[in-house]
């Protein structure tokens, strides 16, 4: 069990056997109150522990009476410097605001009827600068729809992730629920900061979408998908080998493992950039490559020259490849919050966050890099207390992202 405590927040991670084990340990890590009571929490549990949610959030709101909480379940926790992937815990973080600055919104499907019901009053006297957000993603509607939707209604900035979990799903709104999307809107008057790192290098350059049906790719600038997918991994192969592209051949070795390429022996370069995984990314108009989505690439069929992604695709939209491995996931953390850092000592004099959220993805658990974020997070921002969790699509700017980090500081 690890705690930080600052003026406003105070945060605990622990882990147990069952539920029992995990919540006793919550509460126990929890300083005496002092000053005003805290106002709402924020709660991340694994999804081992995901029957016994209700319980859990039961027992922890009638010992510290907090009475608004938000949150969901994933493969692991994080915060406080650590992360716990497949065991029993939890992330618990209290936070002091005024009643008056917040609004609590239950899960709701695409109509968000019953966020309406909640928000609207308290949106017409307040602006929004912040929705935290957490959804389900074991429902039909399309995820994507409901977060433009929620966008509009709440006009603020939308961060956040969707739940992960080998069996059932739950998100929190200040009550256990399944299905839909909820979570908390701040108004303008609770300062934040909120950054996105990609953790993935490009593979070549942009290309255009000249022929696709539903979610497969057939052509990229003409020429057949695997051909050119093909094209950019040799490319960048043979430079990291210090070889000249134009002069090589593409051959089978860009597929293997440890055999031998047509040299006799695959060099260092190669197997290195095969320690992680190759994904498609769909820049994000009007931004340059540092924002984009990244989808799984499902299939390649080399005969029909056709690609395969979890997401329909149109004639005329751009597609890159990127690769993500362990280094580039903290290449890319290490430089977005350089930046974070440097932009709040700029505009507010230092870079003092009072409380945050991590929210990544459960694929970064397997890219060896799950204790190594909360690290640098702790080396860069702080002893901050921090809560988060690893989900099934990062939400960031109303769009849904894969492969990605979200971090949120509460200023």
């Amino acid at each position: 069990m690890t705690s930080f405590t600052s003026a406003n927040f105070t945060s605990v991670i622990a882990t147990g056997t069952d539920w029992r084990d995990v919540t006793r340990d919550l509460l126990a890590g929890l300083p005496a109150n002092s000053g005003d009571p805290h106002t709402i929490g924020f709660l991340y549990i694994s999804d081992l522990l995901v029957d016994d949610a209700p319980s859990m959030l039961d027992l922890i709101r009638s010992v510290t009476g907090i009475q608004h909480w938000v949150g969901a379940c994933g493969l692991g926790v994080c915060g406080n410097g650590v992360s716990h992937i497949d065991q029993p815990a939890a992330a618990l973080m209290l936070g002091r605001f005024d009643l008056d600055d917040f609004k609590v919104f239950p899960a709701s499907d695409l109509t968000l009827a019953p966020a309406r019901s909640a928000l609207e009053d308290w949106l017409d006297s307040h602006d929004a600068m912040l929705t935290l957000v957490h959804g389900d993603p074991a429902v039909e509607a399309d995820p994507a729809l409901v977060l433009a939707e929620l966008g509009r209604l709440t006009g603020g900035f939308l961060a956040g992730g969707q739940a992960s979990s080998r069996t059932n799903h739950c998100i929190i709104a200040d009550q256990v629920s399944q299905g839909g999307i909820g979570g908390v809107v701040f108004s303008s008057d609770v300062m934040v900061a909120t950054t996105l790192t990609q953790g993935c290098t490009p593979l070549g350059p942009v290309h255009t979408v000249t022929r696709s049906e539903a979610n497969v790719v057939m052509e990229l600038d003409g020429e057949r998908a695997f051909d050119v997918f093909t094209t950019d991994l040799k490319t960048e192969i043979l430079t990291r080998a210090g070889e000249d592209p134009s002069g090589s051949e593409i051959t089978e070795t860009i597929f293997a493992d440890d055999e031998p390429g047509p040299s006799g022996a695959v060099s260092g370069p190669v197997k290195n950039l095969f320690t992680g995984d190759v994904h498609v990314a769909l820049p994000v108009t009007g931004s340059d490559q540092r924002d984009y989505m990244v989808r799984t690439l499902l299939g390649v069929d080399p005969e029909t020259g056709w690609l395969a992604i979890p997401q329909n695709i149109e004639q005329g939209q751009h597609l890159m490849f990127v690769h993500r491995d362990p280094a580039s996931i903290e290449g890319d953390l290490t430089r977005v919050l350089n930046d974070l850092r440097l932009r709040l000592t700029r505009e507010h004099g230092q870079c003092a966050p009072q409380g945050a959220i991590y929210i990544s993805c459960v694929s970064r658990t397997n890219a060896g890099a799950e204790n190594s974020e909360m690290a640098l997070i702790r080396t860069v921002i702080g002893d901050v207390p921090l809560v988060g969790f690893y989900a099934n699509g990062e939400i960031s700017n109303q769009r849904l992202y894969g492969h990605t980090g979200v971090l949120i500081l509460f200023l």
